[in-house]
């Protein structure tokens, strides 16, 4: 009898065959049965997990074999190149105790079970083990399309929240180490205050604090604010006399005189944040050494005349050859007059800063590390820029990065 097999059915019992497959094991991880996420390279999700380690409660040893596991995944394009891990890749890994051993920086069995439960207990694993307990490929056509061992799919579920968490914690962790110099900064300006003496031990106590590593945000806002509040009592704050001296002698942005706050000018916030810019204005103030004028010249009275060429690789100081004009910042004396001193130019800072809606720490912390006038250009900048920046804190962030 002659058999007639077509194509068709060839095709239809190759289709059969590999539904049989999946349901005789039900319990083996397939590609079938994995969630849907967006593509992401295994270096995002493992950086994104490194930093959310303390929120998802794992330890060193934990991310270490997580890692591992990552790394035996069938990334690799067919360029060579790593492939972003997709919903089309088996997430389910089945390579031995030894192997993961060996990727996990040598760990012994135990210490590889033990963080194995630990990612399990913290939703980042799924176990899909055989009847023996025995990892292993389900291969079809040459190709796994499943496997028993240990499942991926949950951790690349979280993939999207992950990486929003370990954004937000970085931003966190940058303005945390604002608000530390900042602390340390207004802490050095209490030395010539007259505090009491539960004014002085929290003076003292904010070094330990900036230092201790786990320092929240939350903890560090409060001891900002409840510092600010120190400086911002009826004593005036102290302004060092050759910063006095500067202030009789020229009138820039960056000049320093702190008269006594008028009632009702400006709302609280902004007097509560305006002692803090006034003691970074006077810090930053550079010192106007007097004029010895007792003593003869180098020159010893002959009139010599020294040209010094300009090169261009010559390192300039900051602000030299940018005289500090207002009428240059356009959209800010749009808005305000020229300040007559560098508390006027604090408020304005301030003021336009929430205009652009950034705020009150990053503001602080960008005068410190820019200085007031600097800060001003670049909130002239962004306003000028206003409709392409989508987040003004970012924006400032990363200027302050760069």
């Amino acid at each position: 009898m002659k058999h007639i097999t077509s194509t068709a059915v060839a095709a239809g019992a190759r289709g059969i065959c590999a539904e049989s497959v999946e349901q005789s094991l039900p319990g083996m991880g397939s590609i079938s049965q994995q969630p849907v996420f967006r593509p992401v390279l295994r270096r995002e999700i493992m950086a994104a997990v490194n930093t959310c380690s303390r929120d998802l409660g794992l330890r060193q040893g934990a991310v270490v074999v997580l890692d591992a596991l990552l790394s035996c995944l069938p990334c690799q394009g067919a360029d060579g190149r790593e492939a972003p891990v997709a919903p089309s890749t088996l997430l389910t890994v089945y390579a031995s105790n030894e192997t993961l051993c060996f990727r996990a920086k040598g760990l012994t069995d135990r210490q590889l079970r033990r963080h194995l439960e630990t990612l399990e207990n913290a939703g980042l694993l799924r176990r899909r083990d055989s009847a023996n307990g025995k990892r292993f490929p389900v291969m079809q056509h040459g190709k796994p399309v499943g496997a028993f061992g240990l499942d991926l799919s949950p951790l690349f579920a979280r993939a999207g929240d992950l990486l929003a968490l370990a954004l937000r914690r970085r931003e966190e962790a940058e303005e945390l180490r604002g608000i530390r110099a900042q602390i340390l900064r207004l802490r050095a300006a209490c030395a010539d205050l007259h505090l009491d003496d539960a004014q002085a031990a929290f003076v003292d106590c904010l070094r330990n604090l900036v230092r201790r590593a786990s320092l929240t945000l939350v903890e560090a806002r409060a001891a900002l604010a409840q510092l600010t509040a120190v400086l911002s009592r009826d004593t005036a704050l102290p302004v060092p006399e050759t910063v006095a001296r500067a202030a009789s002698t020229t009138a820039t942005p960056t000049e320093v005189e702190i008269p006594q706050a008028e009632p009702d000018a400006e709302p609280v916030e902004e007097r509560a944040v305006e002692p803090a810019f006034a003691v970074i204005a006077a810090c930053n103030t550079p010192a106007l050494q007097p004029l010895e004028t007792d003593k003869p010249p180098a020159s010893d009275g002959q009139d010599v005349r020294h040209i010094e060429q300009d090169s261009d690789t010559k390192k300039r100081e900051a602000g030299e050859g940018t005289a500090a004009c207002w009428s240059d910042l356009t959209e800010v004396s749009a808005f305000h007059a020229e300040p007559k001193n560098a508390r006027e130019a604090t408020i304005i800072a301030f003021e336009f800063g929430k205009m652009l809606k950034i705020s009150r720490d990053l503001l602080a912390n960008a005068a410190i590390r820019l200085g007031l006038w600097e800060l001003l250009r670049l909130e002239d900048r962004m306003a000028r820029q206003i409709g392409s920046i989508l987040n003004p804190d970012a924006y400032l962030r990363t200027v302050l990065r760069s």
